[in-house]
């Protein structure tokens, strides 16, 4: 943290240190994302590399059944083209003794062999070798027997019926190859069956589990941010007395250890703020006392006779330190009221005698500038604190009445929707821009409208009169109007504490 901290946030300037388990936990927001993305793909690049190892394993097992079970049916096919030959020319050499059949026959004879032996090199299974050597061993003993055997001897015409043995253990041959190659079919179909399923298990294992730890790193990372979001929520509202304090990666707590330190000093400047307001607010109003004792005097002619003129400028004064009165009972109001928390001491209350008294009030500034106002009163009694609705009505009135044009026309209505009474005050003055809608409820706001009079206002009024309103658990808005200003009070007719009692403490919404 930095040196230039408080002696009260120093010794808490730094992230705690873990302790147990904690302190193989990463430090980091960065390293709490590089761990969240390893544990979401971890789990996906192994299953993608099982699904590859399947895949491949599938595709050496296919390609070798294929072609062994190919080789295997091409030369068991071939055995059964070169014993026909064999065959074929053994018969007629016995018949015409021709040497050059004989010849033909032993060509074939080895390719015979050759067949034989390659099938003998592929073959695993022992039934199959067997058989093979069999057959070998027939085709030797024919060729010896036509070689040595003269042409339609006895031994050479019993010989010729080692052919049909030949020719079963063939078909024997090629029956099971082709049966050996279904059986390898079906294995490779069982293979891709079960290794389909092992890929849907882990991919129902693998995509939960990685949404898991995303939605924990996720969350292990949020929730310290949230708790920093509406902490600067809260000391943007005003609220400084919640502590702030902040779990989660080092950074993150670093940053909260920073906002606790500036909701501190906060705290402070808030404090220092409401005693100054206080202390000019006593300040002023030493000096204004005499001013308006001297008025009084000046007014009860107990100084003398004062003529007309006279009289007006006593009048002038008496207006001006009653102005200057209010604005300094606004300071201290907002030096009391700008708490998180605020007592109302309810009653019922007549509506119409509290803005009736506000408006008569007002009759020296409405008289010098000749307004007229029109008012439309019904019979409401509310639940609400006299002093403080009180100074909501006096704020909207002395508002409209400053801005309004001389022989300008004001209108005070009231009137009662579902169960709220509604407090309308609507002027002819220059009115207040949208933009400044809410900015006009601000403290120390000065609006862009200009003023014209001698004492200019300090921008706390609105900014009370609002307090005040939601405090009741009402609201004081600004509506849309084409000829000056309109501002809405709305409060509940029959407030009711939060806890029960008249007089009760509420929390004051502030603007966000």
């Amino acid at each position: 943290m930095d040196s230039t901290l408080p002696h009260y946030a120093k010794d808490t300037a730094g992230p705690k240190k873990a302790s147990g388990l904690a302190r193989f936990y990463p430090r980091k927001v960065m390293h709490w994302m590089a761990l969240g993305i390893a544990l979401v793909v971890l789990p996906l690049l192994l299953a993608v590399g099982s699904a590859a190892h399947y895949v491949r394993q599938l595709a050496v097992d296919s390609q070798s059944a294929v072609l062994d079970g190919t080789q295997s049916v091409r030369l068991s096919r071939m055995l059964g083209d070169y014993l026909l030959g064999m065959e074929r020319n053994a018969r007629v050499y016995q018949v015409i003794g021709d040497t050059k059949l004989l010849e033909t026959y032993q060509d074939l004879h080895k390719e015979f062999e050759n067949s034989a032996s390659e099938l003998l090199v592929i073959e695993s299974e022992r039934a199959v070798l067997e058989k093979i050597t069999q057959l070998l061993a027939l085709g030797a003993g024919l060729n010896e027997v036509l070689v040595q055997e003269p042409p339609n001897s006895t031994l050479a015409i019993n010989s010729l019926q080692r052919f049909a043995e030949m020719r079963e253990i063939i078909r024997w041959l090629v029956d099971r190859n082709s049966e050996v190659i279904r059986d390898r079919i079906q294995k490779l179909h069982n293979y891709a069956t079960e290794a389909q399923q092992i890929l849907l298990w882990e991919a129902f294992m693998v995509l939960p589990l990685a949404t898991g730890l995303g939605l924990l790193i996720m969350y292990r990372v949020s929730r310290p941010m949230k708790k920093l979001d509406r902490s600067i929520r809260r000391l943007g509202s005003g609220d400084v007395d919640e502590v702030i304090q902040v779990d989660g990666p080092e950074d993150i707590q670093a940053l909260g250890f920073r906002l606790e330190w500036l909701r501190q000093r906060l705290s402070e400047l808030a404090d220092q703020k409401r005693l100054f307001l206080q202390h000019i607010s006593h300040e002023l109003k030493t000096p204004l006392a005499s001013i308006r004792e001297g008025t009084s005097l000046l007014s009860g002619d107990v100084v003398g006779q004062l003529n007309q003129q006279q009289k007006e400028i006593v009048d002038i004064l008496d207006s001006s330190s009653l102005q200057l009165q209010r604005r300094i009972e606004d300071l201290l109001a907002f030096s009391v009221n700008d708490e998180p928390r605020s007592k109302l001491d309810v009653e019922w209350l007549s509506a119409e005698e509290q803005v009736r008294s506000v408006i008569d009030s007002h009759q020296l500034a409405v008289r010098a500038k000749a307004l007229t106002i029109d008012t439309r009163f019904s019979e409401p009694r509310v639940r609400a604190d006299a002093e403080k609705l009180t100074a909501i009505i006096d704020n909207l009135v002395s508002n409209a009445v400053k801005y309004s044009p001389e022989g300008g026309r004001l209108s005070i209505k009231q009137t009662v929707l579902n169960g709220r009474w509604q407090l309308d005050v609507i002027d002819q003055g220059p009115g207040i821009h949208p933009s400044e809608a809410e900015q006009v409820f601000q403290p120390f706001y000065q609006g862009a409208t200009p003023y014209s009079g001698h004492l200019k206002g300090t921008g706390l009024g609105l900014a009370i009169a609002r307090l005040y309103a939601r405090l009741h658990q009402g609201d004081l808005i600004v509506l849309p109007n084409s000829h000056g200003a309109h501002l809405q009070l709305s409060l509940p007719m029959a407030y009711k504490p939060k806890n029960g009692a008249d007089t009760c403490t509420l929390e004051r919404t502030s603007e966000s």
